[in-house]
């Protein structure tokens, strides 16, 4: 497994563990991780840092 594959599954490990699997999504038609009200890139799960989970 890739070090960026292992980043991305902890950062949304992370997200799911404290937001709750029913506040978080993948939405795959638009790139856009859905969390609560808002989104983000889904690109963003490949970064180090982005949740304190790869810090």
């Amino acid at each position: 497994m890739t070090e960026e594959t292992i980043i991305a599954l902890r950062n949304y490990d992370y997200l799911v563990r404290s937001k709750g699997l029913d506040d978080v999504a993948l939405a795959w038609d638009s790139d856009t991780l859905v969390s609560g009200e808002g989104g983000y890139e889904i690109s963003l799960l490949t970064e180090r840092g982005f949740t304190p989970a790869t810090r």
